[in-house]
């Protein structure tokens, strides 16, 4: 058999070859981008989380300006205004949630938030964001119902309760390959 009566030229054949390569590469990396695991994550600690602590449990206008001295003078003003705004909400519970609102960072980049379980699609990840979003949302519901007028101090298990719900609250799904660049 001569080389003019091949059906496929072989320089042909190999532009075939290569571009059949090219599209096997592609979508392969495609099917990997589009089956790879999804985190479930949550923002990390506002940096200047201490000084919020600090500035929230002050007991005097000193303790307030000892948390607040080694930040710049405009971030004193945000910072102690925010903590002023969340004071004077008046019931402990949505003080509490204020707060724990206050001390995430949800405009920290993705690659920092913490990972709090990995599943294999966005649809799994979400349906168990939201099944635990709606649990706290009921145990957060019970402890404002049998606290509706204030408070000293929320118990532990509420505290915690709180926390719980303003991470569910923030939290979302991501690419593993989202949180992987560190």
């Amino acid at each position: 058999m001569r080389q003019e009566d091949l059906p496929i030229k072989p320089r042909c054949f190999t532009h075939a070859m290569c571009a059949t390569a090219v599209a096997v590469a592609m979508f392969a990396g495609e099917a990997v981008a589009q089956t790879g695991g999804w985190i479930l994550v949550t923002p990390p600690p506002v940096p200047e989380k201490r000084a919020l602590m600090k500035v929230y449990g002050a007991g005097s206008e000193a303790e307030v300006q000892a948390a607040v001295a080694t930040l710049p003078g405009d971030d004193q003003v945000r910072l102690v205004s925010k903590i002023y705004e969340i004071l004077t909400i008046p019931t402990l519970s949505a003080r509490t949630e204020a707060l724990l609102d206050a001390l995430q960072d949800p405009a920290a980049p993705v690659s920092r938030w913490r990972s709090i379980d990995t599943f294999e699609s966005a649809t799994s990840c979400e349906h168990q964001r939201q099944r635990a979003l709606h649990s706290f949302e009921r145990a957060a519901a019970k402890v404002r119902a049998a606290s509706p007028d204030g408070g000293d101090e929320l118990a532990f298990e509420e505290w915690t309760i709180f926390e719980g719900l303003a991470a569910c609250r923030m939290s979302r799904c991501v690419p593993e390959s989202a949180v992987l660049i560190r």
